[in-house]
């Protein structure tokens, strides 16, 4: 049996409904990560041969997600106490898509890269709350 838990309230509540906007905007946060790791893995993968590439893959193929998710975590997640104010959040959001894309770019990617860019963007746009 667990303790019961105790209400914080510095910490906000979990929204109560959640609409299509919203899950639009949960499946482009997985799509940035996806991305964000192709990406990386790609990157790598062009710093020359051999096991330096290797090396560097698995580096960049984990350190640019985690990156993601630690600026999210901190600043942009709904229950964090540390959340961004609108119109900083969205701010952020859109930068960190907008980045996601230009590395995809640069991997190669240009279409993905824009794509979720895009669509990410728009999609946190709309579901913008003060």
């Amino acid at each position: 049996m667990s303790a019961p838990t105790r209400h914080d309230p510095r910490r906000p509540e979990p929204p109560e409904h959640v609409g299509p906007a919203d899950l639009l905007a949960f499946c482009c946060e997985l799509a940035l990560l996806a991305l964000l790791a192709v990406s990386g893995w790609r990157l790598g993968a062009a710093v020359g041969g051999g096991a330096g590439s290797v090396v560097a893959s698995v580096v960049l193929l984990v350190a640019l997600p985690a990156a993601a998710v630690a600026v999210w975590g901190r600043w942009l997640a709904r229950t964090t106490r540390h959340r961004l104010r609108q119109p900083w959040r969205l701010v952020v959001q859109a930068t960190l898509f907008v980045a996601a894309g230009a590395l995809a770019a640069a991997a190669g990617l240009p279409a993905w890269g824009a794509g979720v860019a895009v669509v990410g963007v728009v999609a946190f746009a709309l579901t913008r709350e003060a």
